[in-house]
């Protein structure tokens, strides 16, 4: 509570610093950008296991997990960003979702008998229940203060490649980018990857201050030109404000109106995150050609909390043949991620490499829901390009680390994000399938329907070390652009112990399989985008083990989408 009073005091100083000023030209602007955009999906074998009955526990009700062979189904999502701006002082940005991911067709049981069914329901395409038709994910404002440019309220977190935070395709929003670069120009837009689209993002609730001291310095001193490409950054953000979990689940659903004791329990159940950002950005460093560019910057994250849990876990020992509570230590978790993008003529490298340590109380629920746990664990990708004209090549390596015994005091297992997407297959479906099932209905409680959702991979790249050479070919056809791409994979991390997707045995193999995608796309009437996508997977020998029912995958997909 301590934090957030200074957070809100520091802001209140900023606003006050900024003295009105006469605009250019004293108006209210109101322009937009979005898309509307249609995927369908044929897929073969997603990872086929025999079919199981479980028991739901919080309502008694039968579980089936099916052996899916092969499906197909369409999804769509309209998203619409409107910006209404006051000259170049500030601004007002909503992002407002409808249909967001929803499945064609599906009623969610509203009819008995399906031929004669009439409605359909806004049910997202991965499950969970149906969700309002139209939802307005993020508002914020941003405006200018004499000394940097300020951002407040929900809005989208991204940097770098987007590994760790990913605004999931939200326009010019990456507050690296300088202020009149053109909005596609920014690294976080609506179809940044080859192949799929995405699907979550990342969402704060924020303060963001950026500044450019050296631009600061130089104003002070009156030097001539005052420019700069080095700036620095701070943002907190409230993570959570209700207790983590809750001491029964009806005090976590039903919050009496009229009353603010449910808001927090004096604070110390609060998750504060504090980013600070260094980074010199020059996207006009032109070399030797007008796209020569030179990025590098440091994102670091602290996040805390005074108390873990509001219910240990008993599990620390016995007294009179008692187990006793654990003592809730809190949480204090670091992150270091650096991140390089640079272009030299024809010379092409970008990568992101990140590290999560510190200590935590809570969260992570093997083997009980409450427990403390160290967090060890690093990621990365590093891509090396040569790009022309008409055509680029490309090598891509990635790391996501494992963990061989989740249920130790170390934890080493974090998925990258899953809008970081490689290939069509292996991660984007069939091992986000795997972790669902293997971290889902064994850990099904009262308190978690979803089991340890937390560990599910959603199409994010997981415990795994990858090689994927690609290729772009665009051809003088009317826009036309060909692309493809080579995926190896291996498992970075055999489990010792359960749970875990892959554990020691079956001959301790880790080569995940080969998967070959190729893709083409164009864009015509001004607006519109079609792709047209396919992907082929043969298991390796550590998939083939697990999922014996099958040795091979394939997938057709085509995605169209009016952009604008």
């Amino acid at each position: 509570m301590r934090t957030a009073i200074l957070a809100a005091l520091a802001l209140a100083a900023l606003a006050l610093a900024a003295r009105p000023a006469r605009a250019d030209l004293e108006e209210l602007r109101w322009t937009t950008e979005g898309y509307l955009r249609t995927r369908s999906v044929y897929l073969t074998n997603l990872a086929p296991q025999d079919r199981v009955v479980l028991t739901h526990a919080p309502t008694g009700e039968e579980l089936v997990i099916p052996d899916i062979r092969r499906t197909s189904y369409l999804m769509s999502r309209f998203r619409i960003m409107p910006t209404l701006s006051y000259a170049k002082l500030a601004k007002l940005q909503l992002q407002v979702d409808g249909l967001d991911d929803i499945l064609w067709g599906d009623n969610n049981g509203l009819a008995a008998a399906p031929l004669f069914a009439t409605d359909v329901s806004s049910q997202y395409f991965l499950g969970g229940p149906p969700q309002d038709s139209i939802q307005l994910k993020r508002a914020w404002v941003e405006f200018q203060v004499p000394v940097g440019l300020m951002r407040v309220g929900r809005m989208p977190s991204h940097w770098g490649l987007g590994l760790l935070a990913n605004g999931g395709g939200t326009g010019n929003l990456d507050p690296t980018t300088p202020v009149g670069e053109p909005p596609r120009k920014a690294l976080d837009h609506f179809f940044a990857e080859d192949f799929g689209d995405k699907h979550f993002g990342s969402t704060a609730d924020r303060i963001l201050f950026v500044t450019k001291p050296i631009s600061i310095y130089k104003t002070i001193t009156k030097q001539g030109d005052t420019s700069s490409n080095f700036l620095v950054g701070y943002a907190f953000d409230k993570l959570t404000e209700a207790p983590l979990l809750p001491l029964e689940p009806f005090e976590r659903r039903f919050r009496p109106f009229g009353q603010q004791g449910f808001i927090s329990r004096g604070g110390d159940d609060d998750v504060d995150e504090h980013v600070v950002i260094a980074a010199y950005n020059n996207p006009d460093w032109d070399q030797i050609r007008y796209t020569d560019e030179l990025r590098v910057g440091f994102y670091g994250v602290l996040r805390s909390a005074r108390e873990g849990s509001t219910n240990p876990s008993a599990g620390c020992g016995m007294v009179n043949g008692q187990p006793v509570p654990c003592d809730d230590t809190g949480s204090k978790v670091w992150i270091a991620d650096l991140w390089w993008r640079v272009r030299y003529g024809p010379y092409f490298t970008e990568g992101e490499l990140y590290k999560i340590g510190g200590d935590t109380f809570g969260g992570v629920p093997f083997p009980y829901p409450n427990l403390k746990k160290e967090a060890d664990i690093d990621a990365g990708v590093v891509r090396a390009a040569y790009l022309q004209d008409s055509w680029d090549g490309i090598l891509e390596l990635g790391h996501a680390s494992g963990d061989d015994a989740l249920a130790d005091g170390t934890f080493k297992q974090r998925p990258m994000h899953p809008d970081f997407n490689v290939g069509l297959i292996l991660f984007e479906e069939t091992l986000r399938e795997l972790s669902a099932r293997t971290y889902g209905p064994p850990f099904i409680r009262t308190e978690s329907p979803n089991g340890a959702a937390g560990f599910f991979s959603n199409g994010g790249v997981i415990n795994a070390n990858y090689v994927n050479p690609r290729g772009r070919y665009r051809t003088p056809i009317g826009g036309l652009e060909l692309y493809g791409g080579l995926l190896l994979a291996w498992v970075d991390t055999l489990a010792t112990q359960g749970p875990a997707m892959f554990l020691v045995g079956n001959g301790d193999k880790t080569f995940l399989g080969t998967e070959v995608d190729l893709g083409a796309r164009t864009t015509f009437a001004g607006k519109m985008r079609f792709a047209v996508e396919t992907g082929y997977l043969r298991y390796g020998p550590a998939l083939k083990a697990k999922l014996p029912n099958a040795d091979q995958s394939f997938t057709l997909q085509t995605s169209l989408a009016f952009v604008w």
